[in-house]
């Protein structure tokens, strides 16, 4: 330890010429330091001064490793200036509105129309299901899809059954 101490500059300009900075270097050596105090070498070290580089070259090369698995300041501003998606209060109150002349159009549909539809869009259920669970051909389940849409399209201004689905699916999931 006391070579460390004594041959502090040298060891230190040696690698920050290896490592690329002088703080590298300081820090690879004070963690040297460190570890030298915690351990206990009881054999004869031939080449002290090869010794404290090799370890001090480890420590800093381990602690480079180290860093590589945290995120740069670049990467932590991406993520902290990520944009928000959610909707704001005018967006969610859009929806609300939408949603209740949604729910208003399909109280007006007879209940089977209704609990169809509602099985197709929520629950997603397929024509196959639906004709066994309401003993109708699929024929006749794509028809009472395509009348419970169109009366929904007139009801709601709606002009795509996806921009609906989309729709119901932000609000229904706040």
């Amino acid at each position: 330890m006391s070579l460390l101490v004594s041959a502090y500059p040298d060891l230190k300009r040696r690698l920050a010429g290896r490592l690329g900075s002088a703080d590298r270097a300081q820090e690879a050596l004070h963690d040297t330091y460190i570890r030298l105090r915690r351990t206990e070498i009881v054999d004869e070290i031939r080449n002290p001064t090869s010794y404290l580089l090799s370890m001090a070259l480890n420590i800093a090369s381990n602690s480079a490793r180290a860093e590589m698995k945290h995120l740069s300041a670049a990467e932590v501003n991406r993520l902290v200036d990520f944009p928000d998606d959610a909707p704001d209060p005018i967006q969610y109150a859009e929806a609300r509105s939408e949603l209740a002349a949604v729910d208003r159009a399909l109280q007006k549909l007879p209940p089977r129309r209704r609990a169809i539809i509602t099985r197709l869009w929520i629950e997603n259920a397929t024509y196959k299901e639906l004709a066994l669970e309401y003993s109708l051909s699929e024929r006749t389940i794509r028809h009472e899809v395509l009348l419970a849409t169109r009366h929904l399209h007139e009801a709601t201004e709606v002009f795509s059954v996806e921009a609906l689905q989309e729709q119901l699916s932000k609000v229904s999931s706040k």
